[in-house]
């Protein structure tokens, strides 16, 4: 007698792939365990510093003190930048922005005084002028107003820890910060208001759709899956609480119908975090291309296809980088992602 002891062959046989599945998926499981290959992408300033440091927190065990240490002097950095780029920017303003006291424009002197780069040592008295910069009225309007120019997106952030910063043991808590598995893709959906550094006349959040428009319909990516991370949900709802809306950036947003699924329509920021993610979903469910539009001519002379995105997968999450909550969703995603690639290489899927 054999291995088997039904004599039915198409049972034998699939025994035999439900074997071979078993074994490849024991296989998988003790890669997967050692490591997963990420490509992290996303327009400039989405988030993806802070979410590789999320997943050293959660997979690295943490900073070290010495990262710690060097994570300090960044930060003060990005504080003088910060308020430097504040009170130089008030004046140009249209219309401009004037400070709400006296003492204010001592502290602007102080600062202005200084320069753009980061001062020789940061003493009592620079925190105490960038204490008082900060409670005025008139940088905290100037802030508003700051997709007008150019500001680092941890402005407010560490401005509003100038207590915790200026204290010389201070150290940054873990919170703050051929093989490719998945894509992550990082949107910084609160840009909506702004324009791209380099190229001041494009909007961001436009042409991170268009970046990923790219990504998504590549060839050389179409076998990995894509995690979308529509990042800095924390700043866009202050934004759209504020007032703003997309729509003055979005026309089309004045149409868009919000699925009863997604919760309460007559939320702005609800309704306005969905278009966005439907501005990216909607790049998933186009028609796959006919394989003369999928030519694409990238040197003359040179045609290449691109990618047939059928059957693909895309996950799409709202998050907050510096919450370590909202990263671990990610792994769950890949898991997915493999499992379901196995699945349909042995046509089970």
């Amino acid at each position: 007698m054999g291995c088997f002891d039904s004599k039915d062959p198409v049972e034998r046989e699939q025994k035999i792939v439900n074997q071979q599945l078993e074994k490849k998926l024991k296989t998988w499981n003790k890669d997967y365990m050692k490591a997963i290959k990420l490509l992290l992408l996303g327009a400039g300033e989405s988030g993806k510093t802070t979410i590789i440091k999320q997943m050293k927190i959660l997979h690295i065990s943490g900073f070290s003190e010495s990262d710690r240490q060097e994570k300090v002097v960044d930060i003060r950095q990005n504080i003088h930048e910060s308020i430097y780029d504040l009170v130089t920017n008030m004046s140009a303003l249209k219309p401009p922005v004037v400070f709400a006291n006296d003492e204010s424009e001592i502290s602007a002197s102080y600062i202005c005084n200084l320069g753009p780069k980061e001062p020789s040592s940061y003493t009592q008295e620079y925190y105490d002028h960038v204490q008082t910069l900060w409670n005025d009225d008139g940088i905290k309007e100037c802030y508003r107003r700051s997709n007008e120019f150019q500001l680092i997106d941890s402005a407010k952030y560490f401005l509003d820890r100038i207590k915790e910063v200026r204290n010389s043991e201070y150290r940054p808590s873990d919170q703050l910060f051929e093989g490719i598995h998945a894509i992550l893709f990082l949107v910084a959906s609160s840009d909506f208001d702004q324009t791209l550094r380099e190229e001041t006349g494009v909007n961001r959040l436009r042409e991170a759709v268009n970046l990923f428009d790219d990504i998504w319909h590549s060839r050389f990516l179409r076998h990995a899956g894509v995690i979308v991370f529509l990042n800095k949900q924390d700043m866009l709802k202050e934004k759209i609480e504020s007032g703003k809306s997309v729509a003055s950036y979005f026309p089309e947003y004045n149409k868009y119908q919000m699925s009863s699924k997604d919760g309460d329509g007559s939320d702005e920021y609800i309704r306005t975090r969905c278009f966005i993610r439907d501005l990216f979903s909607d790049v998933t469910k186009k028609k796959p291309r006919s394989p003369e539009d999928r030519k694409s001519s990238i040197l003359p002379g040179l045609v290449v296809m691109v990618a047939d995105t059928e059957n693909r997968q895309c996950y799409f999450h709202f998050t907050v980088a510096t919450d370590t909550g909202n990263i671990k969703t990610v792994f769950e995603d890949v898991h997915s992602m493999i499992l379901m690639r196995i699945l349909t290489d042995w046509g089970l899927q």
